[in-house]
């Protein structure tokens, strides 16, 4: 269990892409930190590992189709609302050649990673707004956000477009009290594990990821909006991501 501590009693997260790495790790967290949470993703196994988490209910579905979304803001209403979004579902494992992808192929990982965040985010201000409150969107970005992966122009592109939304809202929505920000975390793969191309040496754990959503829901955050916080063990401080392969001239001095 994480030793960073948030108080999240009574309040109401909806957590996308929740049977994966990260989601797992969000759900737990946040629940550890007392909020109830609606868990979705289209893995049905994968989210029968909440079967018996206290304050968890679980929505199987396609977050890219409206009515799902509608479904999901449904069961929100019934259940008291809505006080923090985390858009973390995506398709990851595609790597193809930009010149190798297909219009279908485009499609989907656009609208797994992007139109579902769209159809959610726009379904929540709209929410807050008839509340006449506030809330927080936070969107899972990557370094693909601000740097190209090899094969992955789809991925990088919709993670650049979920950077961009954060900032439309929150220069828009700012005002009535809605703060939307982005994770871009790196190496994120399971058990930490040793990593020569990231400056802290190691890979990142989910639950580090999580400990910075919980950071960005809370008023610990409240001037922050439009932000990307980077939870890359420094990887975009970098300026070459392989030493191995860094030139060196001048008697040892990098190039």
């Amino acid at each position: 269990m994480s030793a960073v501590r948030f108080d999240y009693w009574g309040e109401r997260v909806l957590v996308t892409g929740a049977a994966g790495l990260i989601g797992r790790a969000l759900v737990a967290r946040f629940t550890e930190c007392g909020a109830d949470v609606v868990a979705v993703d289209c893995d049905a196994d994968g989210l029968k590992a909440f079967r018996h988490v206290p304050r968890v209910t679980t929505v199987v579905g396609d977050l890219a189709r409206e009515e799902v979304a509608d479904d999901v803001f449904a069961r929100l209403h019934r259940a008291g609302g809505l006080d923090v979004l985390v858009n973390n579902a995506a398709i990851t494992e595609v790597r193809t050649p930009f010149i190798d992808i297909g219009t279908a192929l485009w499609d989907e990982v656009v609208a797994a990673n992007l139109r579902s965040a769209y159809l959610l985010s726009v379904r929540a201000v709209r929410y807050w707004r008839e509340a006449g409150r506030g809330g927080v969107i936070i969107n899972m970005s990557s370094p693909g956000g601000s740097r190209a992966h090899d094969d992955q122009a789809a991925y990088d592109v919709t993670k650049a477009a979920l950077e961009a939304l954060a900032r439309a809202i929150a220069v828009e929505l700012g005002g009535q009290g809605v703060r939307a920000n982005c994770i871009a975390p790196a190496s994120v793969v399971g058990d930490v594990r040793p990593a020569t191309d990231l400056p802290s040496g190691r890979t990142t754990a989910p639950e580090e990821v999580a400990d910075a959503a919980l950071f960005l829901a809370s008023p610990a955050a409240a001037q922050l909006n439009g932000h990307v916080l980077r939870v890359d063990g420094g990887l975009h401080a970098r300026l070459r991501t392989d030493p191995s392969q860094e030139q060196q001239r001048d008697g040892g001095r990098l190039a």
